[in-house]
């Protein structure tokens, strides 16, 4: 009997941070073990044999696949979607963790008509233990819509749980060496007709910390600034805007990292969240048409660190 949902879990090299990821897994609560699915790939690092045996121990029911050498992470994704065997899919990178309803409360939002749920995401500055309440951290909700997604990602990999993708088109892109997930969202909604909602609960954690994150890297250097904005233009380039107003929206999106860089090259310092907080701006003038009309001097606050208080949890 194929299980319910598939987790694939790529790793490279962080065994301590792959257990703790696998322990989220196995803290989920509303769901059996036996209906879980967890793909591990390692891409090309140190034997994790160990820790399989732990998570094993645990009650997971885990494949581990090896790749020979490191070919990135979007190719991982792709090799455990490969192998994975049940209906739904779930994506977890190794240093970020599940809160114990996430699969649960995801599978139960899959209603009729929708292909794949994105749970609200807490954003941490600091490692988070799934086990205890979460303190501090932002909160990434962002309600869906397609036509915003040209525009900006709206969810991070591990907060979607999806209906599992068959066609060998529908895959990530192994030459992005970031927002490949986004790129992703895209394509399953372009080209294999998926239709996303949005779970306003949060249950995963996403530790942006420096020395993992490129979002958080750009916040703090010209060049991995400039770098990303390249791979947002080539994201652009590939998808273009199907309405005006997602094309329109883009020229904001572009001031908002000309902003940051301007930034930078000064000396000045940047709000490290300015990615959430610029979302959540662009975000309302979408929703909100009157907001529009302040939306550059918005994404200027959200540069500079004017961050709206009720989007943190404490």
């Amino acid at each position: 009997m194929n299980p319910v949902v598939s987790v694939v879990v790529p790793t490279l090299n962080r065994p301590n941070e792959l257990r703790q990821a696998l322990g989220s897994i196995a803290g989920q609560r509303g769901i059996d073990m036996s209906e879980i699915e967890v793909v591990v790939v390692n891409d090309g690092g140190q034997p994790i044999e160990n820790v399989m045996c732990h998570g094993r121990d645990a009650g997971l029911v885990i494949q581990m696949v090896e790749h020979p050498r490191r070919l990135g992470l979007p190719s991982a994704r792709n090799t455990g979607v490969e192998y994975a065997r049940g209906r739904y899919l779930a994506f977890l990178d190794d240093d970020d963790v599940f809160l114990p309803y996430h699969l649960a409360s995801a599978l139960t939002a899959l209603e009729p008509g929708v292909d794949g749920v994105a749970a609200t995401c807490v954003v941490a500055d600091q490692r988070v233990d799934p086990r205890l309440q979460v303190a501090g951290g932002e909160m990434w909700d962002v309600d869906f819509d397609p036509l915003l997604l040209e525009v900006v990602n709206l969810f991070p990999v591990h907060a979607a749980v999806l209906r599992t993708v068959t066609a060998s088109s529908a895959r990530f892109d192994p030459r992005l060496p970031a927002i490949e997930d986004w790129d992703f969202w895209i394509r399953l909604t372009r080209e294999h007709g998926y239709r996303f909602s949005r779970l306003h609960e949060p249950t995963v954690v996403y530790h942006r910390l420096h020395q993992a994150s490129m979002i958080g890297a750009v916040a703090e250097d010209a060049a991995a600034m400039a770098r990303f904005n390249t791979l947002v233009r080539g994201v652009w380039s590939r998808w273009p805007a199907s309405t005006s107003r997602s094309a329109r929206f883009r020229l904001y999106s572009g001031i908002m990292y000309w902003q940051v860089l301007g930034r930078l090259a000064a000396g000045d310092p940047v709000n490290p969240h300015y990615y959430l907080c610029a979302l959540r701006a662009l975000a309302r003038a979408w929703r909100e048409p009157h907001a529009e009309q302040d939306i550059i001097d918005r994404l200027a606050e959200a540069a500079e660190g004017d961050r709206d208080d009720e989007q943190r949890i404490a």
